[in-house]
């Protein structure tokens, strides 16, 4: 909704502005009143107006001041001049400050909603330019920083073109945020911090870039303290300097170079991204090694859900054969990133499962904590071990139940078929059972029925298509199993209000 500022000293004029004219029938949200120039300049300091209608003779501060002083401000604001017949020479200078309209007096009613009606015609094309201008270039910083495919120099001249001025006058301040999720902190975040211009998110760590005119330092503690208050376990790390887009790709390496120190870090005092990265005899294991490090915690966790003991010790061992070529801080933090993996899959997942062990322990101490003071290895192994042994007793007599195992196998066949045509008759027909049967012991087990199982399996997929890939959304809907790109788009919609475009842009 857009806000309206009404600015003369006469109060039945102003009365007559404020009362008569329907404006929330015209799609304005809030009107604001003054009655002279200065306090109609404090006014749109504080509420920041779309639309100005101000009287010229005024004292204090008359309108032509007041109107220059706020051009000066605010060029986007719309300034309509209301004005008797022997004020025209008054009407030139008003012109010369890129004035929308004037009207003149006495005025009518129907005079005012004449000129707002165009102004908001105008206002909405602007913002549509304004929306798709953004996007473009919020695309290109994303692609500066995170597509090494394409040339950093290209993608740069393309936003400075697109922004129409010098490269040089484009700096900003850094500030990353690690944790165990790649995904941007909520939209309150971003309202408490309206210094961030854009973030952009990489794996396991957001950098988010913010106006060279805050002290970075005092950004970072801020957020710190709030992230801390609202139970958000994420690192923050700043960059000290003010820095161009051509260091773009440098400045990501660098903070992704520090990750396993940062994963570490106290998460309530931002770190200085230069201490961390000094601290480290090794901020990092090899690319090919944290790969391994990723599908041995997904197989941990698999072999886990399975009841296969022998297999999961034998990945084990091998993720700690890895973890023990580095630092021991690197070390210590792989061994908290595969527990805080197997709690988030298997643990808290299941709601009678964590209530019986809502803090497994060692020696009366957490995984966490063991990870955190042990001076050897051998004592975080060993707790490791029995922390292990506690889900797979869980895990085993649960499949002993032969309606859990059939859960599991309608949930296997869907993640490996779900760009298939799938129906019940077909999944029943692999186990060798009726579909009635399949479809009740399902619901049963898993509190939902295939079909529902089904399309929130084959949205999720598509939900992260449409964020990693610049795929069609019909495309995308062919790759989830739709063959009817209406009906994917129809059900995305429902499911989360949003079509499948507006998702992907974040409206």
């Amino acid at each position: 909704m857009y806000k309206v500022l009404l600015v003369d000293d006469e109060r039945l004029e102003l009365n007559t502005l404020k009362n008569y004219v329907d404006w929330k029938k015209l799609g304005i949200g809030a009107v604001y009143t003054a009655n002279n120039g200065l306090q109609a300049l404090e006014t749109a300091d504080f509420k920041k107006p779309d639309i100005v209608f101000t009287d010229i003779r005024m004292p204090v501060m008359d309108g032509i001041e007041f109107a220059k002083q706020l051009r000066e401000k605010d060029k986007r604001v719309k300034i309509i001049f209301l004005t008797g017949y022997d004020e025209m020479d008054f009407i030139r200078q008003a012109f010369r400050l890129s004035a929308r309209d004037y009207i003149l007096k006495p005025f009518l009613v129907e005079d005012i909603e004449r000129v707002v009606k165009g102004i908001l015609v105008s206002l909405e094309q602007e913002q549509t330019v304004s929306h798709s201008r953004v996007h473009a270039e919020r695309k290109i910083i994303d692609n500066i920083f995170k597509d090494d495919m394409q040339p950093a120099e290209t993608l740069i001249g393309q936003f400075f073109a697109m922004e129409n001025r010098e490269e040089d006058t484009f700096r900003y301040s850094v500030i990353g945020l690690y944790g165990k999720s790649g995904n941007p902190p909520e939209k309150d975040f971003f309202r408490e911090f309206p210094e961030v211009f854009y973030y952009v998110e990489l794996q396991e760590l957001n950098l988010l870039l913010l106006k060279t005119s805050v002290e970075c330092h005092d950004v970072a503690e801020s957020m710190a303290a709030y992230l801390y208050k609202n139970q958000e376990n994420l690192g923050v790390v700043y960059m000290e300097g003010e820095h161009r887009l051509a260091e773009a790709r440098i400045i990501r390496g660098r903070f992704e170079k520090a990750a396993d120190a940062a994963f570490y870090l106290d998460s309530l005092t931002p770190a200085s991204l230069s201490e961390l990265l000094r601290g480290e005899k090794k901020a990092e294991l090899a690319e090919e090694e944290r790969k391994k490090l990723h599908i041995l915690r997904k197989d941990i966790t698999s072999q886990l859900s399975h009841g296969d003991s022998q297999l999961c010790f034998e990945r084990l061992e091998d993720y700690l054969n890895i973890c023990r070529e580095a630092c021991p801080s690197i070390y210590k933090n792989n061994i908290i990133r595969l527990y805080n993996h197997i709690n988030d899959e298997l643990v808290i997942e299941n709601e009678e499962l964590a209530r019986q062990y809502p803090a497994m322990r060692f020696q009366g101490k957490t995984i966490v904590q063991l990870a955190e003071e042990a001076n050897n290895d051998s004592q975080i192994k060993e707790g490791l071990i029995q922390y292990l042994n506690v889900i797979l007793t869980w895990y085993c007599s649960l499949q002993e139940n032969a309606n859990y195992r059939v859960v599991v196998y309608v949930e296997d066949y869907i993640e490996n078929h779900y760009m298939e045509p799938i129906s019940v008759e077909m999944i029943a027909s692999e186990i060798g059972l009726s579909p009635n049967y399949v479809r009740s012991i399902f619901k049963s087990g898993s509190g939902m029925t295939i079909k529902n199982y089904l399309s929130e399996y084959r949205l999720d997929k598509a939900c992260k298509l449409l964020k990693n890939t610049s795929a069609k959304v019909s495309r995308v809907a062919s790759m989830v199993g739709y063959d009817n790109v209406s009906y994917f788009c129809a059900i995305f919609q429902k499911r989360f209000g949003k079509t499948p475009n507006e998702w992907r842009r974040g409206l």
